[in-house]
């Protein structure tokens, strides 16, 4: 289950850094509250490629024996801590843009998007008010002990794993901005 999960989310990374990509220049042309969402899209494709390359590396430390199984699941409540938070926030403003663009265009299509984002943010935000506490328990737990030798590691691998999805959608932003061709700016004489 976990691997279909993690494919989905994959993917769902991948179509969110295209899409910023394909808006990438135009919401700098245009600024404003188009720039914000393009913002938004590139930290929630961001935030993707994080928990996916945070599987990857758990497991493959785990099974090399490099961290053991409450370092593993240190590891994971702190890349849950740092991507929360981004995740509610631009989850919330695409929220948001999907109710405003719902309410201008009257459409099926922008209704099941404002209805999914709204089932999204209810969802997300109910399992951070559940999951917050326990890593942060955790992560407390863990780091205000003496006797772990990791610590330093497995800050540096969660920083790790966020500098690699950071990249992974820069690079697939870098890809597709700019090519689109903009719409002429009217100059005012």
């Amino acid at each position: 289950m976990i691997v279909l999960i993690w494919i989905i989310n994959f993917g769902i990374s991948i179509w969110n850094a295209r899409v910023v990509g394909l808006m990438w220049a135009e919401s700098i042309h245009y600024g404003g509250w188009t720039r914000i969402m393009a913002w938004m899209g590139a930290i929630m494709s961001a935030a993707g490629f994080t928990w996916c390359y945070s599987v990857i590396v758990g497991y493959i430390a785990y099974k090399t024996e490099y961290l053991t199984l409450e370092e593993v699941e240190v590891f994971f409540s702190l890349g849950y801590l740092l991507i929360t938070p981004f995740v509610l926030t631009s989850g919330l403003l695409i929220w948001i843009d999907s109710l405003i663009q719902a309410w201008k265009r009257r459409d099926f299509a922008s209704g099941a998007t404002a209805a999914w984002n709204t089932f999204a943010q209810i969802h997300n935000t109910y399992s951070a008010m559940k999951g917050i506490p326990t890593a942060l328990g955790k992560v407390e737990g863990f780091f205000s002990s003496k006797s772990k030798d990791n610590k330093a590691m497995i800050v540096v691998l969660v920083i790790v794993v966020a500098v690699l999805g950071i990249l992974t959608t820069t690079a697939i932003i870098m890809k597709y901005a700019g090519s689109r061709k903009l719409p002429q700016r009217s100059v005012n004489a």
